[in-house]
This record gives structure tokens, sequence and C-alpha cells, in this order.
């Protein structure tokens, strides 16, 4: 195998090892997003919850 060879399949051996980073990181990305979406949506239905509570007591009143 000749230097020529050899760095090339070295430089093959970064490509493959940067594009395999690349998509774990991407894939947390996806993972993280998804997440805080969730808690987003969890924080929205509890403030709804919230307002219908306060609604409510205000209804009881009248």
């Amino acid at each position: 195998m000749g230097i020529k060879d050899e760095m090339q399949a070295k430089a093959k051996q970064a490509k493959d090892k940067l594009q395999n980073k690349q998509g774990e990181t991407k894939q947390r990305g996806q993972s993280e997003q998804e997440r805080l979406r969730q808690r987003a949506d969890e924080s929205r239905q509890s403030g709804q919850r919230s307002l219908d509570d306060i609604s409510d007591d205000m209804d009881d009143r009248t």
C-alpha cells in the first residue's frame, strides 16, 4: 500500500467518523427539541386548567 492509499484510507475513516458524529448530534438535537415541545404543551395545558379553575370559581360565586 502506498502513501497515497494510506492517506486516502485515513481521510475516508475521518470522513465516516465525522458523518457518524453529525448523525448522532442531529438525532440528539431532534430528541431535545421534542422534549422541549412536550414541556411547552404540558405547560400550556396546565395554564389552561388553571384558567378553567378560575372561571369555575368565578361562576360558583355568581
